[in-house]
């Protein structure tokens, strides 16, 4: 096993765990209690609401994660995806999942 597929798996990992833990505080509030009060059910809902952006946010970078091994297992890892460049150790190092280089990646975030 490489030192980016490590890094990679290792994050899967992490990943994993975390949606784990937010899959049953995702779940729906239930509205209907009246035994707490109108600012215990706000906060239960707001909370709701940030374990469900946590859960979106943590499978899209576990889909980035899946598609940074499956570009490792067909040698195309570590290529930026627009202009083929390589990515430098430094930047998969801290952020194994990445698919561009800097200067593509300030062009998508510049949209």
């Amino acid at each position: 096993m490489t030192e980016h597929q490590a890094r990679l798996e290792n994050l899967k990992a992490h990943i994993l765990e975390e949606l784990d833990l937010l899959k049953d505080q995702a779940d729906p509030v239930a509205l209907d209690q009246p035994c707490i009060g109108r600012v215990a059910r706000i906060d239960a809902i707001q909370q709701n609401e940030m374990a469900k952006s946590n859960l979106r946010y943590f499978q899209s970078q576990l889909n980035e994660v899946n598609a940074a091994l499956q570009r490792l297992e067909d040698e195309e890892y570590g290529f930026c995806e627009e202009c083929g460049v390589d990515i430098p150790d430094a930047r998969l190092a801290i952020k194994p999942e990445v698919r561009f280089c800097v200067g593509c990646q300030e062009g998508h975030e510049s949209l």
